[in-house]
């Protein structure tokens, strides 16, 4: 119940110098991003309290490539490491001693405080450039799943285990004579079901770029994801004989909504044609049924071919 979903750390959106990759005279490009993510208090709708600390690097392969003027495919892949820190022991997973009555078919042990992972999801997509010009609509199909059988049951877990479709809508808007621009990513995730719960949520984008310089944009930006039928802790997991001690115990990581609005800066820089830079920092402003991110940091490099 206390696991961050690491979706809000590896976005999918592209940025500023990504969306402008699309527009130049490049078919392809490979992005290469490092990701840190430290986690406080497990907060929900009844109860927040100290879970422990974890701490999560991660690096992350992208690709883009243009078909033509309008259509693009892109794929991702992680490989990721996650600890648990928790000298309280609040947070901390063992399902070789939490379960009584049931036990679970994968009774690895990953809340020791070592770090545990490997490669995580694999996403594949397309998007569609529908309108062109100030404004630009570009609709998007991207599909993930797992590509590895990595545990699901603890705070140190590095993803959800699940099949995910995300259809969505991606939205660039330069004013003219303005060096402002703004983007929105907004999706809607079809999940698959887990012990019949709807796990199918919104995920949405927005962000601000202005740049200071032809080369150099800071930017602000937040993401927002809601999952609107998915469980709460501890409402929906007591008693906890009845409603923990099973099946729906194991993969309440699964089930639990997982809510957060996250805030952040940043920058992209055009270093030449063929290479770009960018950073982000950000932190949760709001969490449900989740680790609040305390800090977050990636940084990521851009080479068009």
């Amino acid at each position: 119940m206390f696991r961050i979903a690491l979706a809000s750390a590896l976005l999918t959106v592209m940025s500023v110098t990504e969306a402008q990759e699309s527009s130049a005279d490049f078919d392809y490009s490979i992005r290469l991003d490092y990701h840190y993510v430290n986690t406080g208090d497990f907060t929900s709708d009844a109860l927040t309290y100290d879970a422990g600390t974890t701490d999560t690097h991660a690096i992350q392969l992208s690709s883009i490539y243009s078909l033509n003027e309008k259509w693009m495919i892109y794929g991702s892949f992680a490989y990721v490491q996650k600890r648990l820190v928790d000298p309280i022991g609040y947070g901390t997973h063992n399902p070789n001693v939490d379960f009584w009555q049931y036990t679970p078919p994968d009774l690895r042990f990953v809340d020791d405080g070592d770090y545990h992972g490997g490669l995580q999801d694999l996403t594949v997509g397309v998007q569609y450039l529908a309108l062109d010009g100030p404004f630009r609509v570009s609709p998007f199909v991207s599909y993930g799943t797992p590509v590895s059988d990595y545990p699901i049951y603890g705070s140190a877990i590095i993803g959800k285990g699940l099949n995910e479709l995300h259809v969505g809508v991606s939205m660039d808007f330069i004013p003219y004579f303005s060096d402002w621009v703004f983007q929105a990513d907004i999706a809607y995730i079809f999940s698959e079901k887990v012990l019949g719960v709807d796990l199918n949520s919104w995920l949405v984008d927005l962000s601000a770029s202005y740049y200071v310089t032809p080369r150099f944009a800071p930017r602000i930006f937040l993401t927002s994801r809601n999952t609107p039928n998915g469980l709460s802790y501890p409402a929906d997991f007591e008693p906890y004989e009845e409603n923990y001690d099973n099946e729906n115990g194991w993969r309440h990581d699964q089930t639990l909504k997982h809510e957060f609005v996250n805030a952040g800066i940043g920058f992209d820089y055009i270093v030449n044609q063929r290479y770009g830079i960018s950073a982000t920092y950000y932190w949760s402003i709001d969490a449900e049924n989740m680790l609040e991110i305390d800090k977050a940091l990636s940084m990521g490099v851009t080479r068009r071919f």
